[in-house]
């Protein structure tokens, strides 16, 4: 099932958040008998093998930090300036761009929680009349996010691009705009104090600690950003009525009632959210051994008890041994081998049964990206992309609708 009767399955094969640096160090990527040498090239031929959109991540970090790192934890992968050159070069190709709006200074996920900068934006910034962002309270912050969504939409749609979908935020499960488990905030200072451990014990046993002390307070921080974004389709005077709007959670720290608790409590908080988003990994670690399941059991209770139907905003499934700092993600998942072949395979079947299950599309994580390993979808000799069998045989798997073992 898609999002609405008739839409076609989102297939959100595209150029990642490290593409631009690697072009810019001489990277190339070979599909087949086709060889990219520019992202327009390479983001065409995801487009050939069945993409019906582009994604780009921003984070409120507006420039680049001349040492290509901002803050010691993230680089210059999501900061503004690169996000409206991924706008520009969906303008460019015709593709719709779905863009992830974090709030968060240079990066969040389910493990790292920032909060947001707004000195680069001096209008913007204008709004807390130097406050630290710490120091707002509620009824601040969503003045202040409003105004910047109004801001980043405005220049996203001034690139020329469309945009029928927004995903706010990033693995969000633990906080949105600042206001999150383990930082400091006005909204709720009890939050600061809590163990780090906690993070992950709480939602399994004390679902009502995290709606009451943060789900209730991101939804209005949410739906701050979502007014503001809408803003500008109405000083554009654009139609905004096909636009929906999204946030995702991490999978592998939330069982299926963790996550059907926080969509419920965002939308009876004030955020209308039309999708839900999920990441899912099935190598990595996660609070049920069984990943297909898991990920069964989880788009069927935020579909019957939300009424939404799921975006699966990240996956990936690695080719081989993992290294680095994923190295843990190495668990099989039931019978698909981490091959090319059981790559492709659980691909596939993950797709085929989300057709008639609720699910919305699919966005496979960095498929380019070097640094993700055998999570990619190329094999990488030097700085030479060489696709697998998971790209080569993409428009295949897409069409595929007969899960053969998921």
């Amino acid at each position: 099932m898609s999002e609405k009767p008739g839409e076609p399955f989102r297939v959100a094969l595209s150029l990642s958040p490290f593409s631009l640096p690697q072009f810019e160090q001489g990277y190339t990527f070979q599909v087949e008998e086709q060889t990219a040498s520019t992202p327009q090239e390479l983001q065409k031929i995801y487009c050939a093998r069945g993409a019906t959109e582009m994604f780009t991540r921003i984070a409120t970090k507006r420039f680049a930090s001349p040492d290509g790192n901002a803050d010691g934890k993230e680089d210059n992968n999501a900061i503004l300036e690169q996000g409206l050159a991924l706008c520009r070069i969906a303008a460019e190709l015709g593709i719709p761009i779905n863009p992830e709006i974090m709030c968060a200074y240079t990066y969040m996920d389910m493990g790292i929680q920032q909060a947001p900068n707004f000195e680069e934006y001096p209008e913007i910034y204008a709004l807390q009349r130097g406050k630290p962002w710490e120091e707002l309270n509620l009824g601040e912050i969503c003045a202040v996010l409003k105004a910047y969504g109004q801001f980043v939409a405005e220049s996203i749609l001034k690139t020329g691009c469309t945009v029928r979908n927004w995903n706010l935020g990033n693995e969000a499960n633990y906080g949105f705009a600042g206001i999150s488990y383990g930082l400091k905030t006005a909204v709720n200072p009890k939050l600061a104090k809590m163990p780090p451990f906690l993070r992950y014990v709480l939602p399994s046993f004390a679902i009502g600690w995290f709606k009451r002390n943060v789900w209730r307070y991101d939804a209005k921080a949410l739906a701050a950003l979502r007014e503001g974004i809408l803003a500008a389709y109405e000083k554009k005077s654009m139609d905004a009525s096909g636009v929906r709007f999204s946030t995702h959670i991490a999978t592998v720290v939330a069982t299926p009632r963790i996550c059907a608790s926080y969509f419920n409590c965002l939308k009876e908080n004030g955020y209308a959210l039309d999708t839900a988003g999920i990441s899912y990994y099935p190598s990595a670690p996660a609070m049920c051994r069984d990943k297909d399941k898991l990920l069964k059991k989880t788009v069927t209770a935020i579909y019957e008890q939300c009424g939404l139907p799921v975006f699966i905003a990240e996956y990936a499934y690695p080719s081989g041994p993992m290294e680095g700092p994923f190295a843990g993600w190495n668990q099989k998942a039931g019978n698909y081998a981490q091959n090319q072949q059981g790559q492709a395979a659980l691909y596939a079947d993950v797709i085929a049964w989300g057709k008639t299950h609720h699910v919305a599309g699919i966005r496979y994580w960095a498929p380019d990206f070097k640094g993700w390993y055998t999570m990619s979808m190329f094999e990488f000799q030097g700085k030479k992309g060489i696709s697998k069998e998971i790209l080569n045989r993409h428009l295949e798997i897409i069409r595929n609708n007969t899960a053969r073992v998921l």
